[in-house]
């Protein structure tokens, strides 16, 4: 007679069930899988991350203006803004130490967005002027190297047989406009130089009275 009583330490085998051992498997290997993946986006990520390898203007204007719409200011506030930047460091600081005894808690961008709000009018009046000076002075350089180029280039040569620049096009509709006369006929791109020249080319950057101040 065969006993049926087995001992306290051993245990009858399980059937060998080959579903579970797949699912077992699969789970494993699925496990490695993600591993080696973590691994290889480890190896693959740069010792020092960057921004982007060759930011473009464009970039720092979306990334610096995405940081200024996180804390609250929108695009009617680019003016104001540019000009409580352009203003003396410690009135400014001041300006925002009394704004942080009448907002207790208020943290720099709140503060900041209430003297825009305080001050928008003349903040914004002295940013527009400082983006004007600014476009002037770029415009000035620009014209500059222009004039120095060779003179037989300038007056004789074959870019001013080519149709006039959508540029050109626009600013003599606003010289135009601003001189209250007509607008002359079809214009080749030399011509339509010489016809600016003697209108007073870009008229945004014509002389101003010096003597006007924001104050």
């Amino acid at each position: 007679m065969i006993s049926q009583i087995c001992d306290s330490d051993s245990r009858p085998e399980e059937p060998f069930d080959a579903r579970v051992d797949a699912d077992r498997r699969m789970s494993e290997l699925e496990v490695q899988r993600s591993d080696i993946a973590a691994r290889r986006r480890a190896l693959a990520e740069p010792t020092h991350k960057v921004v982007a390898a060759a930011p473009s203007s464009m970039h720092h204007k979306i990334t610096l203006g995405g940081v200024l719409v996180n804390a609250g200011l929108q695009a009617c506030d680019a003016d104001a803004l540019a000009g409580l930047l352009s203003a003396d460091a410690l009135s400014v600081v001041e300006k925002l130490a009394e704004r942080s005894v009448v907002h207790p808690g208020a943290n720099a961008a709140e503060l900041i967005a209430d003297l825009l709000d305080l001050n928008q009018r003349e903040l914004a009046a002295r940013g527009l002027f400082l983006t004007w000076q600014k476009r002037m002075a770029d415009y000035m350089e620009d014209r500059a190297e222009w004039l120095a180029r060779d003179e037989e280039l300038r007056l004789g040569g074959q870019w001013r047989e080519a149709p006039m620049t959508a540029g050109q096009r626009w600013l003599i509709r606003v010289t135009c406009r601003a001189l209250k006369i007509a607008m002359p006929g079809h214009l080749l791109r030399g011509q339509a130089a010489a016809w600016l020249d003697a209108n007073g080319a870009n008229l945004n950057y014509g002389d101003f009275d010096d003597s006007v101040s924001l104050g």
